[in-house]
């Protein structure tokens, strides 16, 4: 039997397969609409070109950061894709009520939600008190997602089909210096958000995921940590190295088109933790 007869053959069973179970849509993101938040830059960023560049229509979200959310749109719109910029802040709910409308305006209701908005830890600001630090990061990185999602729930209606995807860290999930604290509590509660959301959401159709990074080497990694830090972080890395930004859109790609996946999460950490 030539390769080509084992492959048909092997395509017939599956068929067979997706017939017994009752096959969802197809897994192709042609036309779908996705809001990245926090995308203007490093990790959304990429998130935004890789889903542009599988067909989707994509909204960049971005609080302050106009003439970067205006590079991603133009480098989309140059390369044929679809992108629009949308201001907002996702931890005021008017503000995430108003994106969703403005995005409906623009392409139609939102199919994928991807939370990637995040207070950057290794930016605070000096003369910030701990619980001044704590609120900002709770709004950003846990209310609105919350706030995001809930949102999204709210406006998927009939279509039997929808994606949500938290980005979450390996911090976690490992004990936390003194300055992450906050940040690792913020992260580890997006677990939460996924596992009840997908809960809601698989009679509907509608997936969540959790893709939680490590040592991400993005655009900006050599701005936010001097030389002797970021030596420091990769040495607790046991591959010796950072995820590239391509390697962490991968995984979030996965969860998109696979159905069957909800409530899990998916761990790109090089090795710096294990779970069971």
């Amino acid at each position: 039997m030539t390769s080509s007869n084992i492959t048909k053959k092997f395509d017939e069973q599956l068929l067979e397969s997706n017939d017994l179970v009752g096959s969802e849509p197809s897994s192709s993101l042609k036309g779908r609409t996705a809001l990245i938040t926090g995308s203007s830059q490093g990790l959304g960023r990429a998130m935004a070109i890789r889903l542009a560049g599988e067909g989707c229509n994509v909204a960049i979200n971005h609080l302050g950061g106009g003439r970067l959310a205006k590079n991603v749109v133009d480098l989309i719109q140059n390369a044929g894709g679809k992108a629009a910029e949308f201001e907002a802040d996702i931890s005021d709910e008017e503000a995430v009520s108003d994106l969703f409308s403005a995005i409906q305006h623009a392409y139609g209701a939102v199919d994928i939600l991807i939370n990637n908005a995040r207070l950057d830890p290794w930016r605070r600001s000096a003369d910030m008190t701990e619980g001044q630090w704590w609120d900002m990061v709770m709004k950003v990185n846990l209310k609105g997602a919350y706030l995001s999602s809930w949102k999204f729930m709210q406006q998927i209606g009939d279509r039997r089909w929808g994606r949500i995807v938290n980005i979450s860290s390996v911090r976690s999930f490992v004990p936390a210096e003194r300055n992450m604290i906050a940040y690792g509590v913020s992260k580890l509660g997006m677990h939460g958000l996924t596992r009840s959301f997908a809960e809601w959401g698989a009679p509907l159709g509608v997936t969540v995921n959790t893709v939680a990074p490590g040592v991400v080497a993005t655009e900006n990694i050599h701005k936010r940590l001097s030389a002797e830090k970021y030596a420091s972080e990769i040495s607790r890395v046991p591959i010796g190295r950072a995820s590239s930004m391509d390697e962490i859109a991968n995984a979030v790609l996965f969860v998109l088109q696979n159905g069957s996946v909800t409530g899990e999460t998916v761990n790109i950490n090089g090795g710096m933790h294990y779970p069971a």
